[in-house]
Order: C-alpha cells, then structure tokens, then sequence
C-alpha cells in the first residue's frame, strides 16, 4: 500500500481519482478491519448486520443498498445464517420471494459489534474535524457522477460499432 517513504498514492501528483478513491477504499477496510477484528464479524458482514438491524430486507433490497453484486450478498449472507444470526422469511409483498431478518443471536452480534464500529467512526469524525457534512455530500456526488458513468460506458458498449 506504500511506497518506499511510506508514502500512500492518494494525492500523490502521477494518479488520478479513481485510484485515490480505490486506495481511500482500502484505508477504509484497514480501519473497520482494526475495529472489528475483535468480534470476529468483517467489515462487510457488519454493513449486512447494520441495513438487517433496522428490519427485514430482501437480498435484492440489500445489494441496492450496499451496493454489491447478488453472488457478493449470497456469500455475506451465507456467513451469517452459518453463524445462526439470520433467518428468511416469506415476503409479504411478494409470494415468491423472501426477506432475511436477524435472528436474536444476530441481534445480539449486532449490539456487540456496534460500539467497535462507532468507536471507529467516532475517531475518522475526530480527525476529520467533526462536522461531516461536506464530507458526506462530496461522497454522495462522487457516487452519482459514477453511476453516471457506469450508465454511459453500458449505453457506449451496447451501440453497434
């Protein structure tokens, strides 16, 4: 992750955005790794355990809003049903389709890992200065700009050349 002087790529005047939000992402991990290690729970895992804790989702609800792939959310949820945390549940809405839903053990997992997650959140908001507001409406039109740009190069390669 370093060069050399120690020196992290983010910034650094040879990349470009892209490379300093993937880096930004790892730093990410690095941190939610070090703050959740002791739970047992992965940083992933606990982004599942938090969208459950507000209520029962279904799998497709939680890939819209994590933003991961279906095979990705399959194998998240596969850890916590091995662990006894979740357990599906018929969609009201829907016959044929299902929610997960924390079971109390995954509720209890959830309460545990929660102050290691917001001990970690509350050191970023420290070094960041306190007030993420800005923070957080930068990440959000970084997000759009690069759905949008998802959607254009989709449309490009779908064009006959």
């Amino acid at each position: 992750m370093s060069d050399e002087t120690g020196a992290r790529q983010v910034g650094a005047p040879d990349g470009n955005l892209v490379l300093d939000l993937f880096v930004l992402d790892q730093r990410m991990g690095a941190l939610l790794d070090a703050a959740l290690g002791p739970t047992g729970v992965r940083p992933a895992e606990y982004a599942v355990y938090s969208q459950l804790g507000a209520g029962p989702l279904t799998p497709t609800q939680l890939c819209d809003r994590l933003g991961v792939s279906r095979s990705t959310m399959t194998g998240h949820l596969a850890a916590l049903q091995r662990r006894g945390d979740t357990e599906r549940v018929p969609d009201p809405r829907d016959g044929r389709s299902y929610r997960v839903e924390l079971t109390a053990s995954g509720r209890e997992r959830l309460e545990a890992c929660r102050p290691h997650f917001r001990a970690a959140l509350a050191r970023l908001v420290h070094h960041l200065g306190g007030d993420t507001t800005a923070h957080r409406e930068m990440v959000r039109a970084v997000d759009a700009a690069a759905a949008r740009a998802i959607a254009d190069l989709l449309h490009e390669s779908a064009e006959p050349r």
